[in-house]
C-alpha cells in the first residue's frame, strides 16, 4: 500500500512512518521542510508542500491508496484558536475526492464530540487542561468534515501521548473506560490497523493504554 502521512515531524507520525516502512508500505511524507527527513529508504519520498493547500495535496496523492493525518500544533500550543487540523483536514478531502483517494485516518483528541467521562468535560479539561480547550475545538470541526464527507474514514481519539513501547490498547464508542493515556507506539499501530480494518469504518473511537 502507498499512504500519504501528513504530521511526520511529530512524535506519533514519525513512528508511523517508521512502522509503515518496517511492514512494506511506500510512504510519501508532505512537509513544509524537507531537511527534517535526513534519512533515506526506497520506499519513502519527501514531497516539500503546504498541508492545508489542495493543490500541494493533490500532488502528493499520485497513485496514493491512503491517508494518515497526524498533524498537530504540538505540545500544549498557545492557548489561543487553532484552525491548521481542520483547515488541512478540509484541504485533504477536498484533494481526495478529486484523485479518487477513498481512506482517511485522522488524530483527534478525547473530548472531542464530547467523548470521555462526565468530570473529564465539565471539571477535568476547563479547569486543569485549559490550554487543550482550543485544540479540542478544531478537531471538533475537524470532524464535523469527516462526518459530511463520503469518504471511508476513521477518527482515533488520543489521551496524552507518552513515549513507551507498544501495549495492549482498550477501544470505546464514546471515550468512557479509557486510561489516561498512550503511548505513541501503540497510536502509530493502531492508525495503521485503520488502513484496512473496517470495524471503526466512519466512526470515532477513543482508545488507550
Amino acid at each position: 500500500m502507498k499512504i500519504l502521512v501528513f504530521g511526520a515531524s511529530g512524535l506519533t507520525g514519525g513512528i508511523v512512518v517508521d512502522l509503515a516502512l518496517k511492514q512494506g508500505h511506500r510512504v510519501v511524507v508532505l512537509t513544509r521542510d524537507a531537511s527534517k527527513f535526513s534519512f533515506t529508504n526506497p520506499n519513502l519520498e519527501v514531497i516539500e508542500g503546504n498541508a492545508t493547500s489542495q493543490t500541494d495535496i493533490e500532488g502528493a496523492l499520485n497513485n496514493v491508496d491512503a491517508v494518515i493525518h497526524c498533524l498537530g500544533i504540538g505540545g500544549k500550543g498557545q492557548g489561543s484558536t487553532t484552525t491548521i487540523v481542520s483547515e488541512s483536514v478540509r484541504a485533504a478531502l477536498a484533494a481526495m475526492e478529486k484523485t479518487g483517494v477513498m481512506r482517511i485516518v485522522c488524530m483527534s483528541n478525547v473530548g472531542a464530540g464530547s467523548s470521555g467521562t462526565w468530570i473529564y468535560n465539565r471539571i477535568v479539561l476547563p479547569v486543569f487542561l485549559r490550554w487543550l480547550k482550543p485544540i479540542i475545538e478544531d478537531k471538533d470541526r475537524m470532524e464535523n468534515l469527516l462526518n459530511s464527507s463520503q469518504l471511508d474514514w476513521v477518527s482515533v481519539r488520543l489521551p496524552n501521548i507518552v513515549t513507551g513501547a507498544s501495549k495492549p490498547v482498550r477501544a470505546s464508542e464514546d471515550g468512557k473506560g479509557i486510561g489516561i493515556s498512550i503511548t505513541a507506539e501503540s497510536a502509530a499501530e493502531f492508525l495503521l490497523q485503520q488502513l484496512s480494518d473496517n470495524r471503526w469504518l466512519q466512526r470515532a473511537p477513543s482508545i488507550s493504554n
